[in-house]
């Protein structure tokens, strides 16, 4: 089950539900509800209970409300965690989203002669 933060006010920025999961920086694994902002200039960011390393892997997933409880989840996307700023009073870390881009498979041979991916 997700942990839920407090929610937290920001100016001039779109804010969407979204569950993020990853290791913190402890390498327990961890879920959480979180708000996602956007800002003006395009930059995305999430505070967080936990404290992940930069450039560590996130998952994060969009909730869309369907009834008073209840969250229909989308699919995860991954993302790569850049430092932005220390944690606030209330402890949240504050992490940039960087969306990750599939990589192309290295092909080579090892010395087998089989091809590896």
């Amino acid at each position: 089950m997700p942990v839920q933060c407090a929610p937290m006010t920001m100016n001039n920025a779109a804010t969407q539900s979204v569950e993020v999961s990853a290791w913190d920086a402890e390498g327990q694994f961890f879920a959480e509800i979180a708000d996602l902002s956007v800002n003006n200039s395009g930059d995305t960011t999430v505070s967080l209970c936990h404290r992940v390393y930069s450039g560590s892997l996130v998952f994060v997933r969009f909730l869309h409300r369907d009834g008073e409880q209840a969250y229909e989840k989308g699919h995860p996307t991954a993302h790569e965690a850049q430092a932005a700023e220390p944690p606030d009073f209330p402890g949240r870390f504050r992490i940039r989203l960087i969306p990750c881009q599939p990589r192309t498979p290295r092909r080579g041979r090892d010395r087998s002669g089989t091809t590896r991916i």
